[in-house]
């Protein structure tokens, strides 16, 4: 598979960042990406609030919700690495990432409704949801806009 090159890397961290006004660096792989790093990090507080739920729901919705929060920076990656020839792959996969996310969002949702009484705090969970939701939606509104363009252009 063939890299992108530099300027579509810092294009792709440019779209998710409310402020692109700090230097990126070197972007040389999926992992570069601010969209990927924050959904690693959310897959990381995913488990650790699951394990604040009751052992009986391990094969029930800590399973799932571990599943939803591997798979938003996993979708992201596989992304990357089909997308070098077209950014279209790249966007089907930044879709499945953001169903996801909605997915462990309402579990998450779900799990403060049943488990009420254990007053489990899912805040960061919560703030970190709606940043990488924000910066998918971005994502994918800018690579969309940036097709409709593309298309008008060529006159496709």
């Amino acid at each position: 598979a063939r890299q992108m090159s530099q300027e579509r890397l810092d294009a792709f961290n440019d779209l998710c960042m409310e402020d692109p006004a700090e230097a990126y660096g070197t972007i040389s792989s999926y992992m570069d990406l601010f969209v990927w790093q924050r959904s690693m990090d959310l897959a990381v507080l995913a488990y650790e609030f699951t394990a604040l739920l009751p052992t009986e729901e391990r094969y029930g919705l800590i399973s799932q919700m571990r599943r939803a929060s591997v798979s938003v920076p996993s979708n992201i990656a596989e992304g990357w690495g089909r997308g070098t020839s077209s950014d279209r792959q790249f966007l089907s996969f930044l879709r499945i990432a953001r169903g996801s996310l909605f997915e462990l969002e309402t579990q998450v949702e779900l799990a403060k409704r049943i488990f009420r009484k254990l007053r489990i705090d899912s805040s960061a969970v919560s703030s970190e949801l709606t940043i990488i939701a924000k910066m998918l939606t971005k994502m994918i509104i800018k690579i969309e806009q940036r097709h409709e363009d593309n298309r008008k252009n060529h006159g496709r």
